[in-house]
């Protein structure tokens, strides 16, 4: 006979059993599902990959009727993907081991492209409408409209980029884990073309005057005698926006501005440790400040001194960006007959006026050029996505800086790459290290002087730090005769005690927040330098000199706290001609 507890046992025992196989047809229904869906989603997902090639020569052709029309198909596809990986079946498949990772890979991929789609469907659709037959100067209109679209979609390219960075390819299937790949480097190229512009594209209306007259001080980087944000402050131009017709009504040249025995506004303590007071005493070094509000406090400080204008905004210039420039509006014809185009503007104004022209003609020939870029650039009709598509670059290496007097557009600049070398080095993360140039030579022998830098990480300590080694190779190309030869405005004469044809420079690095000072040595020989943590950065700066055909490679090492997948990046003060940077595995010693 059965016990009453054994036939309790009994019940429960089935009671289980059937439970467990009501599960395990749930399981299998909700595998199917999964399944059915995921060759569903593989075939969304693959048909996404060709098409970020498409739109890559789309948008690099700037045929705008067909980045609509493509970005219409991606969302297509992103929308369906999105949609059959949105249900909690999915979301609970993806923590079974092996197949979950790439479910949830396919789902991230979907909804952030998704996302993309739906973010730069009003900025093309902004675009589309654009006039090309518009009048003269900036667009205004144009750029208002675009101001909100273009934060949008560099907003979601940028949540998409950190996304895909989060995932591991590795634990993917092959084909899913290639495609993730792909379409990680789309999002990486749009991302790194849209974000930077992003907040010009903002702030640039008010600065145009879209919403009333504005005066615009405009300082022209000569880095034929470097400074940390390019070059000297070689001369300004005031500039009056009303509704984005730009007019030219002064201009100044430095040595408009004499020098001062005292700063001409207060500097930091680590400014002047490093540089001394002369960056606050002689214009020419306004921009040896690598925050650019500052520079511009400077600035608007030196102008106060000779007019009584007080500019709404400041914004910074060099030479490869006025060429960018030309590139759009086209060649200039100079009251002389000379002709300046993209290709020779370089060559013409960082060399040729130096060695063919006395300070004088100089001077002449620099406000000559200054009045008429301006008269005839602004008289001409700029295509907006040109425009961008040419300073682009110049952006990203710093060599455009803007600040405004109005607190909310300084805010949109204050953090982005317009707000001068710390800033971007803030934003290029822990591993980023800023080398930055300033001439000692007080001449224009910066088109002499040859630059390539390097940077890598060893693993030499069981502290768990990491030293990092960032070596600065400079040669001084100038001809051997170059003491002798050349002007003395442009060997500096000796009057800073450098021998005519030497070059000087003063270089510095600027470490990530945190880091310590481990020496600055040109190969076995320590040099004296000054380490000061400057706006945040641990700086170190020592001074090198070169004859004409000498060669120095300077090391500056630091002692780091370096997440091993972080690898270390340099920034460096923007150069007429761009050095090579390469990343090396330095030794212990």
């Amino acid at each position: 006979m059965t016990s009453p507890d054994a036939g309790r046992k009994g019940t429960r025992r089935r009671t289980i059993l059937l439970v467990l196989a009501g599960l395990a047809v749930v399981l299998v229904a909700a595998a199917a599902w999964v399944g059915v869906r995921a060759v569903l989603l593989k075939a969304e997902l693959e048909s996404l990959v060709p098409l970020a090639a498409d739109l890559q020569n789309a948008m690099a052709a700037r045929d705008v009727d067909r980045v609509s029309e493509l970005f219409g198909e991606v969302d297509a596809h992103a929308a369906t993907a999105a949609g059959l990986s949105g249900d909690p079946v999915w979301t609970a498949a993806e923590v079974v081991p092996c197949i979950g990772a790439n479910l949830a890979a396919a789902r991230i991929v979907s909804v952030q492209l998704h996302s993309i789609a739906a973010a730069a469907a009003p900025l093309v659709g902004t675009l589309q409408q654009t006039d090309s037959s518009a009048g003269a100067g900036f667009d205004i209109e144009l750029l208002s409209q675009l101001g909100g679209p273009v934060a949008e979609t560099a907003d979601a390219l940028s949540a998409a980029r950190a996304a895909f960075a989060e995932l591991d390819t590795r634990q993917l299937v092959p084909q899913l884990g290639s495609g993730v790949q792909r379409l990680a480097a789309a999002v990486d190229l749009g991302a790194a073309s849209v974000e930077p512009i992003a907040p010009a594209v903002q702030a640039l209306p008010w600065i145009l005057g879209a919403h009333g007259e504005r005066n615009i001080l405009v300082m022209l980087q000569n880095s034929a005698e470097l400074r940390t944000g390019g070059g000297i402050t070689g001369s300004f131009a005031l500039l009056h926006a009303d509704d984005g017709a730009i007019t030219l009504v002064d201009q100044a040249d430095s040595g408009e501005f004499p020098g001062l025995t005292s700063p001409i506004r207060p500097l930091p303590a680590s400014t002047k440790a490093l540089y001394g007071d002369r960056v606050a005493r002689f214009v020419q070094n306004t921009s040896m400040l690598s925050d650019f509000s500052s520079t511009a406090e400077l600035a608007t400080a030196w102008w106060a001194t000779r007019s009584d204008v007080v500019p709404d905004a400041v914004v910074s210039l060099d030479v490869p960006t006025i060429a960018a420039l030309l590139a759009v509006s086209g060649p200039v014809q100079l009251p002389s007959g000379a002709e300046l185009t993209t290709d020779n503007l370089i060559q013409r104004m960082l060399t040729d006026v130096y060695l063919s022209l006395d300070r004088e003609q100089q001077t002449a020939f620099q406000q000559e050029l200054t009045a008429t870029l301006f008269s005839t650039v602004f008289s001409r009709h700029l295509d907006t996505l040109a425009l961008v598509d040419s300073l682009t670059p110049s952006i990203e290496e710093g060599r455009i800086s803007m600040w405004s007097s109005d607190p909310d557009v300084e805010a949109l600049l204050s953090d982005s790459a317009f707000a001068g070398q710390r800033a971007r080095q803030l934003a290029a993360g822990p591993g980023a290290f800023a080398v930055y140039l300033n001439d000692a030579t007080s001449g224009k022998m910066g088109t002499f002087l040859g630059v390539s830098l390097s940077a890598g990480r060893a693993q030499c300590r069981v502290d768990g730090m990491t030293d990092v080694v960032v070596t600065a190779t400079l040669t001084n190309n100038a001809p051997s005769d170059a003491g002798g030869a050349l002007p003395w405005w442009v060997t500096g004469g000796g009057i800073e005690g450098v021998p005519p044809g030497d070059i000087a420079t003063n270089l510095s690095v600027a470490a990530p927040a945190g880091a310590y000072f481990g020496g600055v040595s040109v190969g076995a020989d320590r040099l004296q330098s000054a380490d000061i943590e400057d706006e945040g950065f641990p700086t170190s700066s020592a001074e090198v000199t070169l004859r004409p055909g000498e060669s120095k490679a300077v090391d500056f090492r630091f002692v780091v706290d370096l997440p091993e997948d972080v690898a270390p990046t340099i920034l460096h003060t923007p150069l007429a001609y761009s050095p090579t940077v390469d990343v090396v595995s330095p030794g212990c010693g």
